[in-house]
């Protein structure tokens, strides 16, 4: 009587382990089955970072999330400091999505992010990052400054044609009186030719 006693007691314990093993069991599948569906979708890492200040413009601006993007429902953006927009098309690659930078002026530019996810969740943020390019545009008037500089120089050339100019002007009297002089000889010579044949004559 006592060993059946014992063997019911180590059978009544192996069921209730074996009970509590089970609600064990389905609690861990039920938690790792809505995992997915509690994981919210995040922004891990961007290029250029938050609050960034750089000083060339970057060729691209991407932003990688935790989860895997869809490409419907996705948007990025990127506003310069007048407001305009600063990005071309929009590249989603699993889970990061990019643009093209098109800025080139310094200054603030504004990041703005929409993206769905492949659960359904959409996510929306913004941040900003600064452009700090030199003023190399500054000394480009420098060469028109001395081009003006330049020009005065050709003015004594010009000056200096004047005179030419007028002593040319002078030039056409002077053939008038070698014509003339060559016209006077030959009449000259022929009123001679006439006298000397009427005294033959």
């Amino acid at each position: 009587m006592g060993d059946s006693r014992r063997r019911s007691g180590q059978g009544r314990v192996a069921r209730r382990g074996a009970a509590v093993l089970a609600v064990l069991v389905g609690l861990g599948a039920l938690l790792l089955g809505a995992t997915p569906a509690w994981a919210h979708n995040a922004l891990v890492e961007a290029s250029p970072k938050k609050d960034a200040t750089l000083t060339a413009a970057p060729a691209a601006v991407k932003l990688t999330f935790l989860a895997t993007l869809k490409s419907d429902g996705t948007k990025l953006t990127v506003t310069g400091p007048d407001g305009g927009v600063a990005a071309g098309p929009v590249t989603v690659s699993g889970k990061a999505v990019s643009v093209p930078f098109t800025g080139a002026a310094g200054g603030a530019y504004t990041v703005a992010y929409e993206v769905l996810s492949k659960d359904g969740h959409l996510v929306k943020g913004s941040y900003k990052f600064s452009l700090a390019v030199a003023e190399s545009a500054a000394p480009s008037p420098s060469p028109v400054a001395e081009s003006a500089q330049v020009s005065p120089s050709a003015s004594p050339a010009a000056a200096s044609t004047a005179p030419v100019a007028d002593t040319g002007s002078g030039d056409p009297w002077w053939p008038w009186v070698g014509g003339a002089a060559v016209a006077g000889l030959l009449v000259g010579g022929v009123i001679n030719l006439v006298k000397k044949r009427r005294e033959q004559a």
